[in-house]
Protein backbone atom coordinates (compact mmCIF):
# COMPACT_ATOMS: atom_id res chain seq x y z
CA UNK A 1 0.00 0.00 0.00
CA UNK A 2 2.73 2.48 0.97
CA UNK A 3 4.70 1.53 -2.13
CA UNK A 4 1.70 2.19 -4.35
CA UNK A 5 1.22 5.61 -2.77
CA UNK A 6 4.88 6.50 -3.18
CA UNK A 7 4.87 5.27 -6.77
CA UNK A 8 1.83 7.44 -7.55
CA UNK A 9 3.38 10.50 -5.91
CA UNK A 10 6.73 10.02 -7.66
CA UNK A 11 5.02 9.47 -11.01
CA UNK A 12 2.78 12.51 -10.56
CA UNK A 13 5.77 14.82 -10.08
CA UNK A 14 9.02 13.35 -11.41
CA UNK A 15 10.83 16.60 -10.57
CA UNK A 16 10.05 16.23 -6.86
CA UNK A 17 13.36 14.86 -5.59
CA UNK A 18 11.96 14.14 -2.14
CA UNK A 19 9.25 11.88 -3.51
CA UNK A 20 11.76 10.20 -5.81
CA UNK A 21 14.08 9.52 -2.87
CA UNK A 22 11.19 8.20 -0.78
CA UNK A 23 10.35 5.76 -3.57
CA UNK A 24 13.98 4.64 -3.80
CA UNK A 25 14.10 4.02 -0.05
CA UNK A 26 10.87 2.02 -0.31
CA UNK A 27 12.41 -0.22 -2.97
CA UNK A 28 15.47 -0.66 -0.76
CA UNK A 29 13.39 -1.67 2.26
CA UNK A 30 11.34 -4.09 0.19
CA UNK A 31 14.60 -5.56 -1.08
CA UNK A 32 15.79 -5.99 2.50
CA UNK A 33 12.61 -7.87 3.40
CA UNK A 34 12.90 -10.07 0.33
CA UNK A 35 16.52 -10.93 1.18
CA UNK A 36 15.41 -11.92 4.68
CA UNK A 37 12.86 -14.25 3.07
CA UNK A 38 15.49 -15.74 0.78
CA UNK A 39 13.80 -14.32 -2.32
CA UNK A 40 17.04 -13.05 -3.82
CA UNK A 41 16.03 -12.51 -7.48
CA UNK A 42 13.06 -10.41 -6.38
CA UNK A 43 15.22 -8.54 -3.87
CA UNK A 44 17.76 -7.81 -6.56
CA UNK A 45 15.07 -6.38 -8.83
CA UNK A 46 13.76 -4.17 -6.04
CA UNK A 47 17.26 -2.92 -5.26
CA UNK A 48 17.88 -2.23 -8.94
CA UNK A 49 14.64 -0.24 -9.15
CA UNK A 50 15.88 1.86 -6.24
CA UNK A 51 19.35 2.08 -7.76
CA UNK A 52 17.97 3.60 -10.96
CA UNK A 53 16.29 6.36 -8.98
CA UNK A 54 19.34 6.96 -6.77
CA UNK A 55 21.55 7.22 -9.86
CA UNK A 56 19.25 9.85 -11.38
CA UNK A 57 19.21 11.87 -8.18
CA UNK A 58 22.98 11.67 -7.72
CA UNK A 59 23.57 12.71 -11.34
CA UNK A 60 21.13 15.61 -11.02
CA UNK A 61 23.12 17.12 -8.13
CA UNK A 62 26.65 15.70 -7.85
CA UNK A 63 27.36 18.02 -4.92
CA UNK A 64 24.57 16.54 -2.80
CA UNK A 65 26.53 14.31 -0.42
CA UNK A 66 23.36 12.72 0.93
CA UNK A 67 22.30 11.50 -2.50
CA UNK A 68 25.82 10.30 -3.21
CA UNK A 69 25.80 8.36 0.06
CA UNK A 70 22.37 6.90 -0.75
CA UNK A 71 23.73 5.72 -4.08
CA UNK A 72 26.71 4.02 -2.44
CA UNK A 73 24.38 2.24 0.00
CA UNK A 74 22.20 0.89 -2.79
CA UNK A 75 25.31 -0.32 -4.63
CA UNK A 76 26.25 -2.20 -1.46
CA UNK A 77 22.83 -3.85 -1.26
CA UNK A 78 22.87 -4.87 -4.91
CA UNK A 79 26.36 -6.24 -4.37
CA UNK A 80 25.37 -8.27 -1.32
CA UNK A 81 22.37 -9.76 -3.14
CA UNK A 82 24.54 -10.67 -6.12
CA UNK A 83 27.16 -12.20 -3.84
CA UNK A 84 24.52 -14.33 -2.12
CA UNK A 85 23.40 -15.48 -5.56
CA UNK A 86 26.95 -16.56 -6.39
CA UNK A 87 27.51 -13.78 -8.92
CA UNK A 88 30.80 -12.65 -7.41
CA UNK A 89 32.14 -10.75 -10.43
CA UNK A 90 28.98 -8.65 -10.68
CA UNK A 91 28.94 -8.18 -6.91
CA UNK A 92 32.51 -6.91 -7.06
CA UNK A 93 31.53 -4.33 -9.69
CA UNK A 94 28.84 -3.00 -7.35
CA UNK A 95 31.26 -2.90 -4.42
CA UNK A 96 33.83 -1.03 -6.53
CA UNK A 97 31.19 1.50 -7.62
CA UNK A 98 30.04 2.06 -4.04
CA UNK A 99 33.59 2.28 -2.75
CA UNK A 100 34.49 4.96 -5.28
CA UNK A 101 31.59 7.08 -4.12
CA UNK A 102 32.40 6.57 -0.42
CA UNK A 103 36.11 7.32 -0.97
CA UNK A 104 35.18 10.65 -2.55
CA UNK A 105 32.79 11.47 0.29
CA UNK A 106 35.41 10.61 2.93
CA UNK A 107 38.00 12.71 1.11
CA UNK A 108 35.60 15.67 1.03
CA UNK A 109 34.39 15.14 4.63
CA UNK A 110 37.23 13.50 6.58
CA UNK A 111 35.59 14.11 9.94
CA UNK A 112 32.53 11.93 9.32
CA UNK A 113 33.18 8.65 11.10
CA UNK A 114 30.09 6.95 9.62
CA UNK A 115 31.37 7.41 6.09
CA UNK A 116 34.81 6.15 7.10
CA UNK A 117 33.09 3.07 8.51
CA UNK A 118 31.17 2.62 5.26
CA UNK A 119 34.37 2.94 3.25
CA UNK A 120 36.01 0.28 5.44
CA UNK A 121 33.01 -1.98 4.83
CA UNK A 122 33.50 -1.69 1.07
CA UNK A 123 37.24 -2.35 1.49
CA UNK A 124 36.40 -5.48 3.49
CA UNK A 125 34.05 -6.73 0.77
CA UNK A 126 36.68 -6.18 -1.89
CA UNK A 127 39.40 -7.87 0.18
CA UNK A 128 37.38 -11.03 0.71
CA UNK A 129 37.20 -14.18 -1.43
CA UNK A 130 36.33 -13.69 -5.07
CA UNK A 131 38.40 -10.58 -5.59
Amino acid sequence: MFLAIRERLAKSDPANAGWQRDLSVSYERIGDALVAQGRLPEALQSYRDGLAISERLARSDPGNAGWQSDLAVVHSKVGVALKKMGQTASAREEFVAGRMIMATLVEQNPGLAEWKKDLAWFDNQLAGPGR
